[in-house]
């Protein structure tokens, strides 16, 4: 149906019906179309936000479901710095705001899920962490780095136990992810309380910092 059609049919549809139920029309019909456009503002605010007056980033750090949208970057910087990359007049970017699928909240996931769709689309994203039904809603998109490909045989063995596995479309299995409990350095910083899956995005523009901090953080 082309869209002057779909309109007319809307506006007769809503002829009949007093303000409240107009608003209530709107929203239902609407509110996917609106959601998407208040995220991709969201998006290009909290990019200008966090680039406007910001040191060079050494990568991009995204925690989902974090239990505080504030901790001790500083800690993650010297993390990084310790593995040999060089943090002059650099940081770690850390987003910590982002909540989904906690308690249902159909607006703040919308947001979150259309923020996360660009940032992976745009390689905009180095390393991720997430509880484990939020990682596996996005390794299920083969979104994530193999890591055995690239962690010391000896260093996954230590975390035999906390490995995280999938399986890609084509039957493949890959260690997509690498679970962290209390006492890491993710969670002495203050992001977390509780396990957290951590990754490195296939398309990160900061490969070779995100597998140093990951592996830094093991």
């Amino acid at each position: 149906m082309k869209f002057k059609e779909q309109l007319a049919k809307d506006r007769a549809a809503m002829a009949g019906l007093d303000r409240q139920g107009k608003l209530q029309f709107l929203w239902d019909y609407y509110k996917i179309p609106a959601l998407a456009v208040v995220c991709a503002v969201f998006l290009v605010v909290i990019t200008v936000v966090s680039s406007a007056g910001s040191q060079p980033k050494a990568m991009y750090a995204v925690l989902v479901n974090a239990s505080a949208s504030q901790g001790n970057r500083e800690m993650l910087d010297a993390l990084l710095e310790e593995g040999g990359v060089d943090m002059t007049g650099r940081q770690i970017d850390v987003m910590a705001e982002l909540r989904l699928g906690g308690e249902f909240n159909e607006s703040e996931d919308m947001q979150a899920i259309q923020v996360l769709a660009a940032l992976f689309g745009i390689s905009g994203l180095d390393f991720f962490a997430a509880d484990a039904p939020v990682f596996a809603r996005y390794a299920d998109q083969n979104a994530f780095l193999d890591l055995s490909l690239f962690i010391d045989r000896q260093v996954l063995e230590r975390h035999e136990d906390d490995l995280y596995y999938y399986q890609t479309g084509d039957g493949q299995t890959v260690l997509g992810g690498v679970v962290l409990r209390a006492g890491s350095m993710l969670h002495e910083a203050g992001y977390y309380r509780d396990g957290v899956v951590v990754g490195v995005a296939a398309n990160a523009q900061n490969m070779e910092e995100a597998l140093i901090f990951l592996r830094q953080l093991l």
